[in-house]
C-alpha cells in the first residue's frame, strides 16, 4: 500500500436507463485545477495521485471506488465537486472514503463552494470545503493537518466538533499565481492515456458491448479564469465568479505558458487542445499574439476553440494558420433564433445578419464549425423557438460542413436564473444543495430520467425537452440528405 498525503478523486455521473439494462458515465472530464493543484502538491514534496473514476469505470467494468483504499493511504482525500452534476456521486464518494480510511475529506469547486455551509451542515462525511481558488488553501490545509488547527487556512469552512467555522483569510489566484501552475502534469493520472483519448466524448457505455474506438486524444489547456457578462443560464459569468472567488474581473494566464503546455500536450501525442475562454471578444490581442507563438514553435496540434461571441476574419485566419486541421473546429452558441430573446439572455449578443456574415467568412477559410442552439431560455415562447428551428434550417442548407446541436437548458446553481428567479421568469425546482443531490441519485438508480430543474412563465419542463427534439426532427432529415448527396 502507497502512503499519500493527498488522493484526488473526480466524481462522475451515473445514468441507469429506467426499464433498460443500460448504464452509462457522464460528465468524466476532471478539472484542469485538480491537475495543477496535483502538480503544485508534488512540487512541494507531498505526495499525490488523481483518480478519474469514470474513466476507471470505463475502462474496468468492475472497477470501485473502495478498491482505491486497498491501493492509498491517503491522509487527505479531495473530491472536486465544480459541476452540479457531480453532486450525488462526489458525496457517495465521500462515504465510503470514510467507510474504509480515516482520511479528512475535502470538497472544492464551485458546486461544492456555493452550496458549502448546506453541504457540511447535512452530510458528516465531509470535513471541509475550500471555497472558491484552492492552490494556496489546500497546500496550507496539509500543512495545518497534523494539529487540526484550521484558523488560517484561506477559503476554508470546516467542521469543529458540532459547529461550522470559516476562515477569515481570503485569497485569490491572480495572474501570477496562474504562471505558477502546470495544467499538463497528466502522469499524476491514473490512466491518463486512456483519459485523453475517453474524454473526447465526455460518457461512456459500461454495457459488455463497447463499441466506441477512442482515436481523438484530448487535452484541456488554461488561458485564464474570470467572465465579463452575465448570461441568464451561466452559474460561470461576472456576478458567479465574484459570488464564489472574489474575481471582479477576468485574469489571462501568460501566453509563454500556455506554449509550454501545448508544447508538453504534442510530447504526449495529443491530438486536439480544447480552449474555452473568451472574455474579452473586442480585444483579442492576447490570442493574436499567441496564434504567433504558437505557429513560430511549429507545435502541430488541433484546436477546438469556443467562441464566447463573433469573430473578425483576421482570428479566423490566424485560427487556420496555427492549427493542425485534422480536429480542428471553432463553436459559436447564439443559443435561439429570435434576436429578441438572444439579446435577453446572453451577454454578448449578435444577429442573424451578423452570424451568417461570419458564417460566410469561417466557409472562405474552410474551418469547421459548431453551431449551438437550447430551449428553456427565460422569456422563449414556442414561437421564439420556431425561429430557432428555421435558422437553424438555413444554417445546415447554405453550410453542410457546419454542425448543429440543441439540447435543453439545465438549471445551474449561482446563475442569474438561479439567484433571482422571479426576475428572469423561472419557476424553480431546485433550490437547495438536495435537489441536486436527490435527482441525481434516482437518475444513478434508474428510477428517474434527470429533470431540468426549473420551468419557464411560457413553458413547462416537458415542453422544454419537447422543443429540442423538435429540433432535431427538423434538421436531422436535412443532414442525412445531404449525406446521402455526398456518397458516390
Amino acid at each position: 500500500m502507497r502512503n499519500l498525503d493527498c488522493l484526488f478523486i473526480n466524481p462522475t455521473t451515473h445514468i441507469k436507463m429506467p426499464n433498460s439494462r443500460t448504464e452509462l458515465v457522464a460528465s468524466v472530464v476532471t478539472p484542469m485545477g485538480t491537475i495543477a493543484l496535483a502538480d503544485l502538491l508534488d512540487r512541494e514534496g507531498y505526495g499525490t495521485r488523481i483518480v478519474n473514476t469514470g474513466v476507471e469505470q470505463m475502462c474496468n467494468r468492475s472497477f470501485t471506488v473502495d478498491s482505491l483504499f486497498n491501493k492509498y493511504d491517503a491522509s487527505v482525500v479531495g473530491i472536486d465537486l465544480h459541476w452540479f452534476l457531480h453532486a450525488y456521486d462526489a458525496i457517495r464518494i465521500a462515504n465510503i472514503v470514510k467507510q474504509h480510511s480515516n482520511a479528512f475529506v475535502v470538497l472544492g469547486g464551485f458546486t461544492a463552494s456555493f452550496f458549502a455551509e448546506e453541504i457540511l451542515s447535512q452530510f458528516s462525511n465531509v470535513d471541509a470545503v475550500i471555497i472558491g481558488d484552492a492552490e494556496l488553501p489546500l497546500l496550507e490545509l496539509l500543512r495545518h493537518k497534523p494539529s487540526a488547527e484550521f484558523e488560517e487556512v484561506p477559503n476554508l469552512m470546516y467542521r469543529d466538533g458540532e459547529s461550522l467555522k470559516k476562515s477569515k483569510r481570503r485569497y485569490v489566484a491572480d495572474a501570477n499565481d496562474l504562471d505558477q501552475l502546470t495544467f499538463s502534469n497528466l502522469n499524476l493520472l491514473e490512466n491518463y492515456h486512456e483519459y485523453n483519448k475517453l474524454t473526447s466524448f465526455q460518457s461512456g457505455d459500461l454495457s459488455e458491448i463497447h463499441l466506441k474506438v477512442p482515436i481523438k486524444s484530448h487535452g484541456w489547456t488554461c488561458l485564464g479564469r474570470g467572465c465579463s457578462v452575465n448570461c441568464s443560464y451561466c452559474g460561470g459569468g461576472k456576478n458567479a465568479f465574484r459570488i464564489l472567488t472574489g474575481r471582479d474581473t477576468p485574469i489571462f494566464r501568460s501566453k509563454e505558458k500556455v506554449v509550454e503546455t501545448l508544447a508538453r500536450f504534442e510530447e504526449m501525442k495529443i491530438s486536439c487542445t480544447y480552449m474555452d475562454f473568451d472574455p474579452y471578444p473586442t480585444e483579442r490581442k492576447y490570442y493574436y499574439d499567441l496564434f504567433a507563438m504558437i505557429r513560430k514553435e511549429k507545435i502541430d496540434i488541433s484546436s477546438q476553440f469556443l467562441i464566447w461571441a463573433l469573430s473578425e476574419k483576421d482570428f479566423l485566419r490566424d485560427f487556420r494558420r496555427t492549427f493542425n486541421r485534422l480536429y480542428s473546429t471553432i463553436t459559436v452558441s447564439p443559443e435561439s433564433g429570435s434576436e429578441q430573446i438572444r439579446k435577453l439572455n446572453k451577454g454578448f449578443y449578435y444577429s442573424n445578419e451578423e452570424l451568417f456574415r461570419w458564417l460566410n467568412k469561417a466557409k472562405n477559410e474552410t474551418i469547421p464549425i459548431e453551431v449551438f442552439f437550447t430551449s428553456g431560455l427565460s422569456w422563449e415562447t414556442e414561437k421564439h423557438f420556431e425561429e430557432t428551428i428555421q435558422l437553424a434550417k438555413k444554417i445546415v442548407e447554405e453550410y453542410p460542413v457546419v454542425t448543429l446541436r440543441c439540447s435543453s437548458i439545465l438549471l445551474e446553481p449561482c446563475c442569474p436564473r438561479f439567484l433571482s428567479p422571479e426576475e428572469y421568469g423561472v419557476s424553480l425546482k431546485f433550490r437547495r444543495f438536495i435537489d441536486f443531490y436527490d435527482a441525481l441519485k434516482q437518475c444513478a438508480e434508474g428510477l428517474s430520467v434527470y429533470p431540468l430543474g426549473y420551468e419557464t412563465n411560457n413553458l413547462s419542463e416537458s415542453k422544454i425537452n419537447k422543443l429540442s427534439q423538435r429540433f432535431d426532427d427538423a434538421i436531422e432529415p436535412i443532414v442525412r440528405r445531404q449525406e446521402r448527396d455526398i456518397m458516390p
